[in-house]
């Protein structure tokens, strides 16, 4: 008898959802659409799309959906339809019991604007978004010969390891990029350019040049060099200016 209380149990609630999701499906047939709710996460202070963007974008797609019967709308394409734009990372779309539909807009987040040609983002994910004639991000700028294959297989790594640290984070305003993808650094504080050339051994020569500017520059002055050289294996080259 013992062994038959967890079997009996279960039984009972299974039928008590049936009833509960049966009753709720036939309430939710009854209900239209009171009005739609739309939260835009700014990440960062990201103010690419709005909620009234949104809505657009909704009313283009499935027109006026108010005193729609809320289950006659497909949420799930909606959903599909708003992640086409190409600042939106994600999107969810839910409905409540009250009428209202809500629509949860996360945006894509730039980390580097590419300003070659028509210019544009790239992400976070390594993706490219296009720039936005309302919201200018704060990110670090690229210049030059910048090739939208180095822009997200190259750049966007190296920018990703700089975010990260805080120290380069502070630091580094713009990337220049020329021939043969060599770069060069441009600091927020100084005078001077930072000539790293190619992207190999990266992590070792961001590392020599952290320790120059942390022990040397520190002490010497911010506007003593005009060029701070990467480019020699094991070695930093300055031009004095």
């Amino acid at each position: 008898m013992k062994k038959a209380g967890p079997y009996i149990l279960s039984v009972c609630l299974f039928v008590y959802l049936i009833i509960v999701l049966t009753f709720a499906s036939g309430k939710l047939e009854g209900i239209k659409c009171k009005d739609l709710q739309v939260v835009v996460d700014n990440t960062g202070g990201n103010v690419f799309i709005d909620e009234e963007e949104v809505l657009k974008v909704i009313k283009h797609g499935y027109g006026d959906i108010r005193d729609v019967h809320i289950v006659e709308v497909d949420k799930d394409s909606m959903e599909r339809v708003l992640i086409k734009n190409p600042v939106i990372k994600s999107a969810q779309v839910y409905y409540s019991l009250d009428g209202n539909f809500h629509v949860e807009i996360t945006q894509r987040t730039p980390v580097l604007r590419v300003m070659s040609g028509e210019g544009y983002y790239v992400d976070e994910d390594g993706e490219m978004m296009p720039l936005s004639g309302k919201y200018s991000a704060r990110v670090v700028v690229a210049t030059g010969n910048v090739s939208k294959k180095f822009a997200c297989d190259g750049l966007y790594p190296f920018v990703m390891k700089l975010k990260n640290d805080d120290f380069w984070d502070a630091l580094i305003e713009q990337i220049v990029v020329k021939e043969q993808e060599e770069i060069s650094l441009i600091p927020k504080v100084g005078n001077f350019r930072i000539v790293v050339g190619s992207l190999e051994d990266i992590d070792q020569k961001m590392e020599n040049l952290r320790l120059f500017l942390q022990k040397g520059i520190a002490l010497r002055g911010w506007n003593v060099y005009k060029e701070i050289n990467l480019k020699f294996k094991d070695q930093i080259v300055c031009v004095k200016r």
